[in-house]
């Protein structure tokens, strides 16, 4: 699901933006941006996100709003930093002349130095947490609205499979009225045999049987209904899991359906299959959006 979020907070002499983006992904990918990265906070970093997101391209950006807020560059301080360095290079007698990149330097350490590691981390952590938070509070009005269309899908899905069911209970004398014409047609002048003709129609009839297949489906479908109105909605955070719950489900009821339209041989089974099909497809997408 998509989010958004931010917050901000003061670490040291420095005033630190963390926003954090997330769109929909299969599974969790989570970068992490920062202009002056920190090996501990990453880990720390990863950690939140990953206790409060379980699926989705989730950036994580750490900016530095200090330079923003100055216009970039604080120049009392660089030229201050340019004369005791200066000073410094002709007392002891240092041939190479202070460059603007060392001044730079040495004025990026000051401001950053003073924070790092787990210090860095304790600063950032509330900034962060404000950050999930606004980005959970996105991705659960999203939720909302999947959970609602994963609802009426399933209901149309509920439609088909009791078409599928009717029709199946039709095939038997479909097949049997299939099968006299063609025995009629082939043997115009002998008669027929309507002991032979029965067998003939109980055999197929066995073979174009899909009760088991029939009574899997409802399962299925009754089991994606109770997960679904179970949650309420599809929020991230709701219930950990539902997502991979919903790709096996549905996984299931697309082996169902196959079986179904191969075993039935009936152009109107294989229809309503097709429909079925194509709704459960729908269903996918939107079930790779779900925690």
């Amino acid at each position: 699901m998509t989010g958004f979020g931010r917050g901000s907070v003061d670490a040291g002499e420095r005033r630190l933006r963390v926003e954090v983006r997330s769109v929909n992904h299969r599974g969790l990918d989570l970068k992490i941006r920062s202009s002056d990265p920190d090996a501990y906070c990453d880990v720390e970093i990863a950690r939140a996100v990953r206790a409060a997101v379980e699926r989705g391209a989730v950036t994580v950006q750490i900016r530095d709003e200090t330079a923003d807020a100055t216009g970039g560059i604080d120049e009392a301080r660089v030229r201050t930093l340019y004369d005791v360095l200066e000073r410094l290079r002709q007392e002891l007698e240092i041939d190479e002349p202070v460059s603007l990149t060392t001044v730079g330097a040495y004025f990026q350490s000051a401001r950053g130095g003073a924070l790092a590691g787990e210090a860095l981390w304790e600063a950032l952590r509330p900034a962060l947490a404000a950050a999930l938070r606004e980005l959970q509070a996105m991705r659960a009005r999203e939720g909302d609205a999947l959970a609602a269309d994963l609802r009426a899908r399933r209901e149309r899905l509920v439609d088909l499979a009791g078409a599928l069911q009717a029709g199946a209970a039709k095939l038997p004398q479909k097949f049997a009225e299939r099968l006299r014409e063609r025995l009629a047609t082939l043997t115009r002048e002998a008669p027929l045999d309507p002991g032979r003709l029965a067998q003939e129609v109980a055999l197929m009839a066995e073979r174009l049987d899909v009760t088991e297949e029939l009574v899997r489906l409802d399962t299925h479908l009754d089991h994606l209904g109770a997960i679904l109105a179970g949650r309420g909605s599809t929020r991230a955070g709701a219930d950990q899991g539902v997502g991979r719950k919903l790709d096996f489900l549905i996984q299931e009821i697309g082996r169902e359906l196959n079986t179904i339209g191969s075993k039935a041989q009936d152009a109107g089974m294989a229809a309503l299959v097709i429909d079925a099909k194509a709704e459960l497809e729908r269903m996918r997408e939107q079930a790779q959006n779900v925690e």
